[in-house]
């Protein structure tokens, strides 16, 4: 009963009839990085010579565009119970613009495998960004939020500000470029010199904390007096 699961959405906003030129909402970051990490993930998973202690589950949901839907009617009908499900990562696009070195987790602290996650982050030479902007509650907008609803310890693997030979300041520009140039836009498509040796490190970083997750002697929890605590503990009473 410690079963992780990874999710990432494939749906975009469609096409613009009304677009001139190329109307297509591509979504190659949003959400195509993500799903690349997912299936990534699976194949490492598959091709481990050592098998994971548990069952882990991929999951690629649609409708995340029009309010989280897709990952809401998966926290519905999963395909076990809630509480028998340790952790759920979700990926939500990640920009290829180079190494990371620092995450933002954003909600990794209200679960007790946050000192882990803080070991696993020091290993990977990740420094823990806080999020920079609480008050546009990012932790409700993306797909892990439907699962932490149904009680499941759930969060994001996003990348920070700091990249491998770069200043913070060169960081922040590239993520404040593409929301003001291609965030849910045409314009978000594959590009020939994008870097994606950062996707590949957060997806082993993902990939560890999955793998300690459900490896713990029990399972992960929120800490106490946490809104999603009660949730959790109904679905671990089922």
């Amino acid at each position: 009963n410690q079963a992780v699961l990874y999710s990432a959405h494939y749906d975009h906003l469609g096409i613009d009839p009304d677009a001139k030129g190329d109307g297509i909402y591509n979504g190659a970051v949003d959400n195509g990085t993500g799903c690349g990490v997912l299936l990534e993930l699976a194949r490492a998973f598959a091709q481990s010579a050592v098998r994971p202690p548990h069952a882990v589950y991929f999951s690629s949901v649609t409708a995340e565009e029009q309010g989280l839907l897709g990952s809401q009617y998966l926290g519905m009908h999963l395909p076990l119970p809630a509480g028998q499900v340790a952790l759920d990562l979700n990926y939500d696009a990640i920009l290829p613009v180079g190494v990371p070195r620092s995450v933002n987790l954003g909600g990794a602290e209200r679960i007790d495998f946050w000192p882990t996650v803080q070991k696993v982050a020091k290993a990977f030479d990740l420094e823990l960004e806080a999020d920079p902007t609480p008050g546009a509650g990012h932790y409700y907008r993306s797909d892990h939020f439907s699962l932490a609803r149904v009680g499941i310890p759930a969060f994001s693997i996003d990348q920070g500000d700091l990249f491998v030979g770069q200043t913070q300041e060169w960081g922040r520009k590239q993520g404040e470029d593409y929301v003001a140039h291609h965030y849910h836009q045409p314009s978000d498509e594959y590009q020939a010199d994008w870097d994606f040796r950062g996707n590949a490190k957060l997806a082993q970083f993902g990939f560890v904390l999955g793998w300690l997750a459900s490896d713990q002697p029990k399972t992960v929890e929120w800490l106490q007096g946490d809104e999603f605590e009660a949730a959790r503990k109904a679905s671990r009473a089922k």
